[in-house]
């Protein structure tokens, strides 16, 4: 017996290692290539984190959201986004680093969690089918606060397993889990607090809630929003009030017209494509998919041999995407597709289950295990040859790093270590990203930040818009106006550098 448990064990710590590695590689691609998506977001995030490690100012609020509502996130991506700031001196490849460790970590808490509640087989099953998918690899290579979703909602599942298990003392972990998710994404954060009070009675009659465990929850959902709530009571529950006109808009709002077909519409898209996507390259097949896992649920609940938690809690598994869809239709308005990010992880998880399920049960589940698995593989080597035969080389443009950078050097060399002064256009307004590289890059390398004056030796810097890349012309005749064209240059990125003389300095 001790043979074969080692013999396991073994087996398990090398499969689970292989994962892993299938795991980085394609999640590595920025950071082996040092060049990555930094934009107008990118740029907020990175102000925003650098008024509170190098102006000292703690703020208590996050991104303000919500559209026509208007409220604000939790602060926490801004804090999570300081450690690498502060590890790596404000160089924002440290969020990219941030960003792969939680890539990695997701699938290694998958593996070992998943492991503990079902089986080892389960658990590298469901670590593979996280560590290949292309959704969710996607999200280790842009530094974007609702990808940590994800390594939450691994241990979002586990805690409800647990539940389910009649462990009561984890629903202040569901409440905590929650609770940090709105410092991520708000509306996720809400719409898994909704489904998760809907399910209280179903608990209360299985008698697997109390009245302190239930307190348990609400104290650990609220104590990742006492910041959000502190900010609330200072400023006239601004916040409160936000959500409030998101969710039930006046007559007189834009959203209360809009039609319940073009939202139903809208929400089905958003829903259908987040699972289609999950299965590359087979078009409308993924509807027969979608309802073999279901019958596969169907099986696995009404299998006498199935212990009631893991019946439990494939049926939640199963029926949380209708329920989603349904909550989700009380916002009248069209939802983003990262407000559902939890669903990826959710369908590994069932994935994952049913296919060990199918495995153990006849042949045909075995032919179809493999299947599936050779799929899985085809679309992963399918994706990460694309990664580093494009992405690696891809320079960018005027989107990544890169070419941003080197349209500052270009403009600090132009200028021979004279000062000059420096106007910037870009489609979305707000400077953000060049602000923050000229703060980090160019004071640190040049010794000094230009002002944005039309006065004496002046450049622009012009970021084209890709769509309409004729309207920045509106923006010089408008807006600049002044001063001496003494030469234009478009770099190899697509930055349009011009440089000006204002005429009193050259008279």
């Amino acid at each position: 017996m001790k043979i074969i448990k080692k013999i396991i064990k073994r087996k398990f710590l090398l499969i689970s290692i292989f994962i892993l590695v299938l795991a980085l590689i394609p999640r590595s691609v920025e950071v082996l290539s040092g060049n990555y998506l930094f934009g107008f977001d990118q740029g907020q995030f990175y102000n925003d984190v650098k008024k509170i490690v190098v102006d000292h100012k703690l703020t208590l609020i996050g991104t303000q959201v919500g559209g026509i509502g208007g409220f604000f996130q939790g602060a926490g991506w801004y804090y999570l986004l300081a450690i690498p700031f502060i590890i790596f001196g404000g160089d924002p490849y440290g969020g990219m680093v941030l960003m792969l460790i939680i890539g990695i970590a997701t699938v290694v808490s998958a593996i070992l969690l998943t492991k503990k509640i079902f089986s080892w087989q389960e658990g590298v099953i469901i670590g593979f089918l996280i560590a290949v998918s292309p959704n969710i690899i996607a999200q280790s290579r842009f530094i974007w606060p609702p990808f940590p979703i994800s390594l939450l909602s691994v241990f979002f599942l586990y805690f409800i397993y647990k539940i389910l298990q009649g462990k009561k003392e984890y629903l202040g972990f569901l409440g905590l889990t929650i609770g940090l998710i709105s410092h991520f994404e708000i509306a996720t954060s809400g719409s898994l607090l909704f489904q998760s009070i809907l399910f209280v009675p179903f608990l209360i009659w299985k008698k697997i809630i109390t009245g302190r465990s239930l307190l348990r929850f609400i104290i650990g959902f609220l104590l990742p929003l006492l910041p959000l709530i502190i900010f609330d009571l200072k400023h006239e529950f601004l916040n409160t009030k936000g959500i409030m006109n998101l969710l039930f808009p006046s007559l007189n709002s834009p959203t209360a017209n809009k039609l319940a077909e073009s939202i139903f519409m809208n929400h089905f898209a958003i829903f259908s494509s987040s699972f289609s996507s999950m299965f590359p390259f087979i078009g409308e097949f993924w509807q027969i998919i979608a309802l073999i896992l279901v019958l596969g649920s169907i099986l696995f609940i009404k299998d006498k041999n199935q212990v009631f938690e893991k019946k439990a809690f494939v049926f939640y598994l199963v029926s949380n995407p209708f329920l989603l869809f349904a909550i989700f239709m009380i916002y009248k308005d069209h939802m983003w597709t990262w407000w559902a990010l939890q669903l990826y992880i959710f369908y590994c998880f069932l994935i994952g289950i049913i296919l060990i399920y199918f495995f153990r049960k006849h042949l045909l589940g075995k032919i179809t295990f493999f299947v599936i698995i050779f799929y899985f593989f085809a679309v992963y080597f399918s994706y990460t040859v694309n990664v580093y035969t494009r992405d690696y080389f891809d320079y960018g443009g005027t989107a990544k790093v890169k070419g941003k950078i080197d349209a500052i050097d270009y403009i600090y060399k132009d200028a021979k270590g004279e000062k000059f002064e420096l106007l910037i256009f870009t489609p979305p307004i707000y400077t953000y990203p060049y602000d923050y590289l000229l703060w980090w890059h160019g004071q640190k390398k040049y010794g000094y930040i230009p002002h944005n004056e039309k006065k004496g030796v002046f450049y622009l810097l012009i970021e084209p818009d890709p769509h309409k890349p004729w309207t920045y012309e509106g923006w010089l005749e408008t807006v600049i106006k002044t001063g001496d064209v003494v030469y234009t240059k478009t770099l190899p990125s697509g930055f349009i550098i011009q440089k000006r003389i204002e005429e009193d300095e050259k008279n």
